[in-house]
């Protein structure tokens, strides 16, 4: 399906987006929380948004496929709904190089918490893969987020995490994991991550990333 056109002149970012992973036996892995997140998104930043709208759009997006797909679902601020089907990428083996950007707004610009495109991140390419992403690093020089997830750093037997007040997308894996205690929030710096970090989303889980400099 085409991605709605933007319906506010001069407004960026233009559109919310949800990626979600489908599977023939179990559905969209982690629907609810993934349209809990997408209406909260909407009513905070002014979006339409029709709940039955957004399931029934999904259901017929669904309805039809056999095999695991993800799930690419785009709305504007009018409430248009665009939904894109692709195969799934294969999880991550080799380790994602990430070079540091400049985040260009403070911690309290209520759009870096919400999923939105474009992600407003100076010099930030759009186009990101399994091989390298941009890492967002705050004015006071925190490492905040990736293009790909969270970012983990292993400390001892838990996962480090930086905190939501720093500004960031709060994931699905993320929430999980801090929910579990297998995670806690720590404010960290790009030393911390010298030695090698992690990236986490729950599309493909937990993996291996590095510092370029």
């Amino acid at each position: 399906m085409k991605e709605p056109s933007p319906s506010k002149a001069g407004t960026e970012p233009t559109a919310l987006i949800e990626t979600m992973r489908f599977e023939p036996l179990g559905g969209i892995s982690a629907l609810e929380q993934h349209l809990a997140r997408l209406e909260n998104s909407a009513k905070t930043l002014g979006f339409i948004y029709n709940r039955h709208a957004v399931r029934n759009n999904l259901h017929m997006a669904c309805f039809p496929l056999t095999a695991p797909y993800f799930i690419r679902l785009v709305i504007n601020y009018n409430g248009q709904i665009a939904i894109e089907i692709t195969p799934p990428k294969s999880v991550p083996t080799q380790i994602i190089e990430c070079y540091p950007l400049e985040r260009p707004c403070p911690a309290n610009d209520e759009k870096l918490y919400h999923a939105l495109l474009p992600r407003i991140i100076k010099g930030a390419s759009s186009q990101t893969d399994y091989k390298n992403s941009w890492l967002a690093v705050d004015s006071a020089g925190h490492p905040t987020e990736t293009a790909l997830g969270n970012i983990f750093v292993q400390r001892d037997n838990q996962l480090l995490t930086p905190p939501l007040k720093l500004g960031l997308l709060p994931g699905l894996l993320r929430q999980t994991l801090l929910s579990s205690h297998r995670a806690k929030e720590a404010v960290l710096s790009l030393q911390d991550l010298k030695s090698g970090f992690l990236i986490g989303h729950d599309l493909f889980g937990l993996v291996k990333a590095k510092l370029l400099r």
